[in-house]
Order: C-alpha cells, then structure tokens, then sequence
C-alpha cells in the first residue's frame, strides 16, 4: 500500500522456502494464533473475496481507524479465524485434523472485531490496559493452549450385587479443564463395556466403539450416556455437567451441616449464620467467607446454587444459570452406589446405581445413573471461603481445593437379598476427606439415597485428633480384634493415615513434620477413636512411636492373617520413605487387647541425600506368597514425590539431580501377628541369635536384589544363576526406575501373579507430538518374584517391563471382573500407547468358575 501510515516490518526468511510459506501444521495437531493490537483495523481488506469465497461466508462490517472516526468496513478475521478452527488446515485427512486456534488481544482498546475473531476461533479474547494487564493476558491466553480437556483419575464401575464377584458393564469418567483461573469445569461421564465381539470393548450411548486407539481418549464422534450428541473428551459438554448446567438452580436440593452438632440443613442464607459458623456476629462471618458486606455474602451463596453473580458471561445479568455448574475433579472419583431393587421402579438388570463425587467447589454431589440428573449435593460449610474464591474467578497459579479426595461406602445389607432399602434396616454410610481442602473427615448416612444425614465430622480439635493433617488418606473399612456389640457382632472401623503436612511441599531433603505422623482406627458408626499410633504419649486409645516423625498421607493395607474375618495386621508409608507393620493379636479375645497391639519399622529406603531422597505417597501392596518352599508376604510398593511430579535433572546445575526412584518388594517372613514385644538387640545379638524376624529390620535397599539388569530373565546361563542365588538370599528386590525423574504416584495392583504398577516421567521427549504434553505415563507389568518381564506389549515376539502408555500423569488402573470371568484394567482416558494397549487391557488373570466365595462339591 502506498499509504504514508504504511510502514512494512521485516518478515522471517525462515518462515518460507523458494518465496513460499512453510505451513507449520506438518504432523502437528493445532496451531495456535495470538493476535494482539493497540488499534483497530486500517487499509485490512485486500483479501476479504477470498476470504469469502474459501469460507462460504459474508463478512461483517466493524469500526475502523480508516477514514475517520466512526466508520464502520467489511472485515474478515472472524470467518477465516472460524475456517482455520474447524477445517484441515493440511488438507491430509490420513494425518487428522489440523486446525489452528485464535486468541486476540486488545491494548488499550476494546472491539468486538476481535471478540468475534476468538469468539469464532474457539480461543479466548483478553484485554489490558498496561504492561501488568498486557503480561496477565498473554499469561491468559498461554495457559489457556496449554489446558486440555484431562483426568487424574482411572475411570470407575460398580459391583454387580446379585453376582458379587462380577462387575458391572457401566463405566464413569471423572475429567477436568485447567484453566488460566481459578474455576476449573469438572464433569462425569459414563460409558459401557460390551461383551457382543467376544471381547470386552468400550463403548458409547449408541453401541458404538468409544476409544480412538491411536491415543487411548474418548474419540470426538462418541455420544456418552445422558448425552443427545457428540460429546466425546470435551468436559463442557454432555454427562451430568451439561445436565446440570441446563437445570434451573431453584430446583436443585442442597444441604449444608450448618446444624447442631453438623446437622444437615437447607443451603440457604436462613441457615449460614454467624452460630453455624461458631462465630458471634455478621461480620465476623463475612470475614469467613472471605466477602465485605451483606450483598457480597449472598451473592457467594447464590453462586454456590448454581447463579452467576460473577457475571461469567458478562451480560450483567446476575440471576441467570451459570453456564457451568460442576467443579473439577482432580483426584476425586466417581463412586458408584449400587443399592439393587430398592423400589419397584427397579430391577435386577437395572437397578438404583447413584455416582457420588466431590469437586474442588466445595459440593460432593449425587447423581443418579438412570438420568445423569443431580439428586442432591452437600456443602462442606468449612469450605466457605471457597465460594467467593471461584466466584471472583481470578486469574492465578494457585490453585484452591474443596473436596478433593475420594470418596469410599460401608454398605451393611440386613437380609442379604442385595438391596440395599433403609426400610429393612440396611445401612450406606459413606466417608470422605478434604485432601488439598483440609483437615477435615466427613461421613454421611446414605442409606435412603434421597434423603441423606450427617453421621459425624472430625477435625483436627477433636479429642484425639491433634495429629491429623490434611485428609489425603483414604479410610480403609473392616473389623478389628475383639471389637464388637452388645450381642458379640463385630462393629465396623475405619484405618486410615493421619494425613499430610504440607511442610513437604517445600523444596529440599524431607525434614520431620508436625502432624499426621501415624494411624487412626475410629468406629465407622460413631467417629469414636479406637486406636491410634502416633509420636503422642501412650494413653488408652494411643501407642506412642517417637520414630514417626513424617506424615502419611497414603492409605493403609490391611491382613487377616489366619482368615478369621478380622484385621491383625496394618502395612502403611510415610513421607520420610519409611514402611511400618501394626500388629493387632488376640483373634479369640472376646474383648478389645489394644495393650497387645504393637508396631515395628519395616523398612527405610530415604538415603537422607538429594538422589536418595525418596518418599511413599501410596499403600503398599501386600501378596502373600511362598519362594522356595518358604512362606512370605510380598510387600509392593514404589517410592516418589507426588507434590512435586515435575522434579528432574537440571542441566545447568549438576548438584541438582532427581530423585532416583524406585520400586520395592519387600518379603515379610513373619506370616503371622506377633504377640509378643519385639526382641532386644542383646537377644538379637545372642549365640544363637534370635529367629524372631524383627532383629533383621528395618530392611533398606541393600537389603534387596537389584532386578535392574534383569540378568534373571535376560543373561547368559552363568548370569542368570548367579542372580537366582543373589534373589534367593536377599529380603526381596528393587527395581530402580531409570527414565529421568521417573517415579511411582499410583499404588501397584498385582494379579494371577504378576505386578501392575504406573509411573510418571516429566521429560517428554521421547514422545513424538507436536502439542504441549505433561510427561510421560508408562505401565509396568512384572513377575511378583522376581521382576521379570510378562508383557508382550507391542506383540512383536519379545516381552517387555514397560511401557509408555501416553502423555498423562497416571493412576492405579481399576479392575474390572468381567461376566466372562476375564480380570481386566480400566486405564484413565489418554491411555493409548500408540494403539498397543487398549483400555480394558487384558490382565491374563480370570476368575475360575464357580465364581462365589464359599462352594462345595459332593462326591458319592
């Protein structure tokens, strides 16, 4: 243009070869636009015919700064910015879709010009008024790419109550989209497995295959249950989200435990008073919430119904539906409720299965299978403050927590028909924690699914709760020895870990905490505490053990050692890398022997140096087992920093390396509770020495056979027999996990003898994609004895440890018993492998007919 506004900037010669453009969508799956202007459009309309005749559609008119002031011209930006996001950009349909995403940016000036563009472009439009506001907008619109559509969390299935040793075919999905701010969108989605090919595969509403298996997601074209079009992957839309968001919030039924003694109660403002609250006035209780004055205070409450007094949409109309309702779920996960024929509206083949999740907004919901329609939902009223937090919907790194772990149900079925009918006095309680959120146990009575009531809280101010950290374990239900009624019947406990301290976060070697250092056994009933280990002194319901000084924010493992029905025996980790045994003897008491409980230090793997820094945030796995004619218990269990996923070597600095991992499995010889005080170390030392198993602990990784060179399966014949000796005279085997920064986050699974464990990876270059990616997840598969390889993943003829099953930070694959009889995984969304492992992935282990836990056989 001849203009003298006109002044052309240099361009990349990079950018084209022989005066053509290089396209930069070759192999890649997007690319992404941000357009960022201080002005509006002058001398922009040479190529609107061909914008016009490429899209098929007519361009609009907007203002412009050519020819003065107020005048409006034809510009196409939004049509060829809403062409690049739906159209191949490389026109190869063997390679997918290519498409390119648009994001605009106006400094200093705010247009609808380049709204539309991103509205159109399927990006996001920013705008700043200065250099801080110019940075949070590019900010905004990066993050905004890097978010995917994603879970944390394998998908769950309910069990079949009439088979009890079966699952059913209905599958749920738990998926969140991070975003730039702080209200992340949650939703649940279901699929089915079908048995019809003769296999077992996934599919959706319509019968149709649901998995792409190029990359293990729920392919686009799928229509998931509750769903009325394509919904695939996207978390805004379908599944109960979509439901929930087309609902009109004065319908819904939400409670609080603003009652006496945590009642539930209506949520409503009537019942968020300053009393609920233990507080004394209104603006003590504005200050809880985090709000100034009265109006801001109702606002945050009707933002919590499901109104948009944020102004999401920017209408200024506040008494509008929000557009999204249902928070993320980042390490909560559906829980299917199975509750059979509840009523005569259901049946055997269709019975009242209710999905219960928490979300990060503060609200564990109901949902019922039937409709994928919100039954009722629960406010945690200590999660107040959250309200306003999402409300405002600031733009920040920081992240805030609701009811972020998942949830687990004690059913007790009276008759034992398989229903579970609150007018039988059948009994559903189910029990929950906060994790990020809290220091907070809940427990709900839902027996009568519609009509839920509070069984107790506990907090960190409850009587013989000091020590309890955030509520990151997840409560394990069972009976104890001697624990019983009035009438002899043993009353269900939960065991679970005191929780994490977020002293951890901290960068660093791991230095001792201040709270949840131990366990808690409480009545599931009542709340009551039971027992407890910690490094409190020794009182009634407490054993005191100095040497836990780190938090446990793992889950515990449980044993019944001689199969009597009862516990006598507790496995967990700690934060410092440590594994401990609890032992419960006095099976035949007729009354509770806590004075005979006792606990030992099974292990210690943390070397106390940067590469040697290993930590435990799952449950060990516990096989019992025989090697060489010799009865153990396998303890399984791998170590690595789950609030620090990201650690690695840093090039640039040589003394900060990471962590080098590893995975353990630990033989426990002592098969049975001891009943006696562990020996002195003069026993131990004695001629002849003590056989008592404890004078070897604790056992630390020299302890074990390194499996790394897989010499046992892999070497000559003289290596291999040399190894099978090392084994056979070590205490178990390490396996030493050798991506860089790799470690375990998820607890391992083993079946029909062979070990299922996951691990993550920052370092993403060994994956071959052009889009942003977290790291790499990978799927071991070894022998229980002895870490060999079992798998044959890419059906080439050899057998492999591992293998990378995508870009995702995987968890524990969730097994599923299928009515053939075949043991199968369900592996998180994402899972693909380059199309060599499919979810439901094939375990070689089944359950051999008959299917029941107690058969006979008559011979004549």
């Amino acid at each position: 243009p001849d203009s003298p506004l006109w002044d052309p900037q240099p361009k990349d010669a990079l950018a084209e070869s022989g005066g053509t453009y290089d396209a930069p969508v070759a192999g890649c799956t997007y690319t992404y636009v941000i357009l960022m202007t201080d002005g509006r459009p002058f001398n922009d309309s040479d190529a609107n015919a061909a914008i016009e005749s490429l899209t098929g559609k007519s361009c609009q008119d907007y203002e412009t700064d050519e020819g003065g002031v107020g005048v409006y011209k034809k510009n196409c930006l939004p049509e060829i910015a809403e062409y690049m996001a739906n159209y191949d950009l490389d026109g190869d349909s063997s390679n997918g879709d290519q498409f390119g995403i648009t994001y605009t940016i106006g400094f200093t000036t705010d247009q609808l010009l380049l709204s539309d563009a991103a509205d159109k472009g399927k990006g996001q439009y920013f705008t700043a008024d200065d250099a801080d506001g110019l940075a949070a907008a590019f900010q905004g619109a990066i993050l905004d790419i890097l978010s995917t559509d994603t879970t944390f969390t394998s998908p769950a299935a309910a069990v079949d109550t009439f088979t009890r040793t079966q699952s059913r075919n209905e599958v749920f999905f738990a998926m969140f989209k991070p975003d730039s701010r702080v209200d992340w969108p949650g939703n649940i989605k279901r699929l089915n497995i079908d048995f019809s090919s003769g296999d077992a595969v996934l599919v959706d509403k319509n019968g149709a295959a649901a998995i792409e298996a190029s990359s293990g997601q729920i392919k686009a074209t799928a229509i998931t249950e509750w769903g009325s079009s394509q919904d695939g992957p996207a978390v805004l839309e379908g599944g109960v989200g979509a439901l929930l968001a087309a609902r009109n919030p004065a319908t819904r039924t939400l409670f609080s435990n603003t009652g006496t003694n945590d009642a539930l109660q209506a949520y409503d403002s009537n019942n968020m008073t300053p009393a609920a609250f233990g507080l004394t006035n209104d603006q003590l209780l504005y200050a809880f919430f985090g709000v100034a004055s009265q109006a801001e205070f109702l606002a945050a409450l009707s933002w919590g119904e499901g109104y948009d007094t944020g102004d999401v949409d920017g209408d200024n109309d506040f008494t509008e539906a929000r557009p999204w309702i249902l928070g993320d779920m980042l390490h909560s996960k559906p829980l299917v409720v199975n509750y059979g024929v509840r009523t005569s509206s259901f049946t055997p083949e269709n019975p009242d299965l209710r999905i219960v999740a928490g979300t990060n907004a503060g609200f564990l919901h109901m949902f019922g299978n039937s409709d994928g329609e919100e039954d009722w939902a629960f406010f945690a009223k200590e999660l107040a403050p959250l309200l306003n937090i999402r409300r405002i919907n600031a733009v920040s790194s920081q992240h805030p927590y609701g009811i972020d772990a998942p949830a687990v149900l004690y059913t007790l079925d009276v008759d034992k028909d398989g229903d579970i009918k609150s007018t039988d006095g059948d009994k559903a309680y189910l029990y929950f924690g906060l994790r990020r959120g809290g220091r907070n146990l809940y427990a709900l009575d839902i027996s009568n699914p519609d009509s839920p009531s509070m069984l107790w809280r506990k907090d960190a101010t409850s009587a013989g709760f000091a020590e309890l950290g955030q509520t990151w374990s997840v409560p394990l239900i069972t009976t104890i020895p001697g624990y019983v009624d009035s009438q002899g019947v043993p009353k269900p406990v939960l065991v679970f870990g005191a929780g994490y301290d977020t002293n951890k976060d901290s960068q660093g070697l791991a230095t001792p905490d201040a709270m949840g250092r131990g366990i808690f056994i409480v009545d599931a009933a009542t709340g009551d505490l039971v027992w407890s280990v910690t490094p409190a002194a020794n009182t009634v319901t407490n054993l005191q053990e100095v040497a836990l000084q780190h938090s446990v924010p793992a889950g515990v493992t449980v044993l019944d050692s001689n199969g009597d029905g009862r516990t006598d025996r507790i496995y967990f980790a700690d934060t410092g890398g440590q594994l401990w045994r609890v032992d419960l003897p006095g099976a035949t008491l007729p009354t509770i022997r806590q004075d005979t409980w006792r606990i030992v230090k099974v292990a210690g793997v943390n070397g106390g140096t940067r590469a040697t820094d290993r930590r435990f945030f799952n449950a060990p796995d516990v096989v019992r087992s025989a090697y060489s004619g010799a009865a153990f218990d396998a303890i399984l269990i791998g170590s690595g920093d789950r609030t620090n996923p990201n650690d690695m070597d840093d090039p640039n600095d040589p003394d900060l390396v990471a962590v080098n991992n590893q995975f353990y499995m630990f033989r426990d010889k002592a098969i049975n509770p001891y009943f006696t005080a562990a020996p002195t170390t003069t026993e131990c030392n004695a001629t002849p020495p003590s056989v008592d198993f404890r004078c070897q602990l604790p056992l630390d990784p020299n302890d074990l056979y390194d499996v790394t060179s897989n010499d046992i399966q892999l070497g000559t014949p003289a290596e291999q027999a040399a190894a099978q000796a090392a084994l056979a005279s070590a205490d178990g085997w390490r396996l030493d996990l050798q991506a860089d920064g790799e470690k375990a986050l998820a607890r391992s699974i083993t079946i029909n003898g062979k070990v299922f464990f996951t691990t993550f990876s920052p370092d993403s270059g060994t994956v071959n994609v052009c889009e942003p990616v977290p790291g790499i997840g990978r799927l071991y598969v070894v022998d229980l004895y002895d870490a060999s390889a079992e798998e044959d993943f890419d059906s080439n003829g050899n057998t492999e440890r591992s293998w990378i099953i995508g870009a995702l930070l995987p968890d524990t694959p969730s097994p599923h018993f299928g009515e053939d009889g075949v043991i199968r995984l369900l592996l998180p969304p994402g899972s693909g492998g380059g199309g060599e492992i499919l979810s439901p992935f094939l375990t070689g282990g089944s359950v051999p007919q008959p299917r029941g836990t107690y058969w006979f056989r008559e011979e004549y």
